[in-house]
């Protein structure tokens, strides 16, 4: 026999045929993706003894190196709570249940959980949550692939058996499943295209850095300003996160870090010097939102970014991922375990109408803190820019004038369940 060839048996005869070198797995669930939406899914089904296999395309270093997302809401943490998935958040996060609402440099507490019950929300850096979540997994004997790019998946209904095909250092794998869950980002190219994509862009971006330097307080900042919006967003006791609103011609290579300092303290309302510390990471977000519906095509599920995009404004993303991978976790084992597949038949009619009122919230939201700043977003002077600037004061307002509006505020934006 020639050294490129491999025996095959087929029907119990033995062939010889050329082909490339294939290694075969086997699992209930194949997950796609390690970060919050695919974590929780996997660790969920590791609970339920359902057998599942996670290929993430980054290596371990890679997919934790960059910290992004940090708000948790109190529902989130409470769901996480009962499968014994918050101890890194309730161990080593913080809380907040106050935010203060700078406009033109001056400030408002926003006291929130106090509306709320005493519910806020809690705050850890999204990459040490999948860290330990990863971490976790593995020590349980989960099985985590990383580096393996998913390059092809097939499944022709809920029922029938499929395979989802990756690649890892020249290696081809094929792996044998039931379901395949898509969570590997706003980039996953594997969509059925039974599903449909509803986006957005909006007129504006906003620049992200995160600073190696203290927060400048124990609570989150939001400024709205007529030059454009800024934030301030803890993310560690020696880490800080901020946001710019900048214009949409405008990209890393305009600012650099002594003009990232002086605009967010110009708009933050701070004194010059205020705001120090190497800027370690930087990054523009182009606004762009997504939902995808329905959520679900055949055996293949989408949850976390490659089911939705949304803005950070009102940190959003990160817990409609992780409350993707509960509800889908919850379908994947009823069925596996009881025979029982209606749960997970209704995936995509439990979840699209709540991820459709958390778009609305974080585009109102948005749009109450970045809808002033017209005339920056222009390239020549804006004459209806004061009345759309008070008209946005007026919008802050509210959430201090009326009490009934400050408490559906609240709520929505904690993700407290009112009662």
């Amino acid at each position: 026999m020639s050294p490129g060839a491999r025996r095959v048996r087929v029907d119990s005869a033995i062939q010889t045929r050329y082909e490339p070198s294939v290694e075969r797995l086997r699992a209930d669930v194949c997950v796609v993706g390690a970060g919050p939406a695919g974590l929780v899914v996997a660790l969920c089904l590791l609970q339920a003894k359902v057998s599942c296999i996670v290929v993430e395309r980054l290596a371990s270093d890679a997919l934790c190196a960059r910290a992004k997302a940090g708000m948790l809401e109190h529902r989130t943490v409470l769901a996480l709570s009962r499968h014994g998935l918050a101890a890194p958040i309730l161990e080593h996060g913080t809380t907040n249940g106050v935010t203060e609402i700078r406009v033109g440099g001056v400030g408002r507490l926003f006291d929130y959980a106090a509306l709320t019950g005493g519910s806020g929300h809690h705050v850890f850096p999204q990459h040490l949550l999948v860290r330990a979540w990863a971490d976790q997994l593995v020590a349980a004997g989960g099985r985590l692939l990383w580096s393996t790019e998913a390059t092809a998946v097939q499944v022709p209904d809920a029922d029938a058996p499929g395979t989802l095909e990756a690649t890892a250092d020249g290696r081809r794998l094929v792996l044998d499943c039931r379901s395949v869950v898509l969570a590997s980002g706003a980039g996953c190219n594997l969509v059925p295209a039974a599903i449909v994509s509803h986006e957005h862009t909006h007129p504006f971006r906003w620049l992200t850095v995160m600073l190696d330097t203290p927060p400048l307080g124990e609570r989150t900042v939001y400024a709205a300003h007529a030059r454009g919006f800024a934030a301030h967003l803890r993310r560690s006791p020696l880490s800080t996160r901020y946001y710019l609103q900048i214009p949409a011609t405008e990209g890393l290579g305009d600012w650099s870090d002594e003009r990232v300092r002086a605009e967010l303290e110009l708009r933050l309302g701070v004194r010059p010097g205020t705001i120090a510390g190497a800027i370690v990471e930087r990054d523009v977000l182009d606004l762009r939102v997504r939902v995808r519906e329905p959520l679900q095509a055949g055996g293949v599920y989408l949850a976390g970014d490659a089911a939705h995009l949304i803005t950070p404004a009102g940190g959003k993303g990160m817990n409609l991922a992780i409350q993707d991978g509960l509800e889908l976790a919850a379908g994947l084992i009823e069925r596996a375990s009881h025979g029982d597949g209606q749960r997970l038949a209704r995936y995509s009619e439990t979840r699209l109408p709540h991820i459709w009122r958390t778009q609305e919230f974080s585009n109102w939201m948005l749009t109450m803190f970045c809808g002033g700043a017209l005339s920056f977003q222009r390239a020549a002077p804006d004459p209806d820019a004061g009345f759309a600037q008070r008209l946005h004061r007026a919008q802050v307002d509210r959430l201090f004038a009326e009490p009934a509006f400050g408490r559906w505020f609240a709520h929505r934006y904690a993700g407290v369940d009112e009662a």
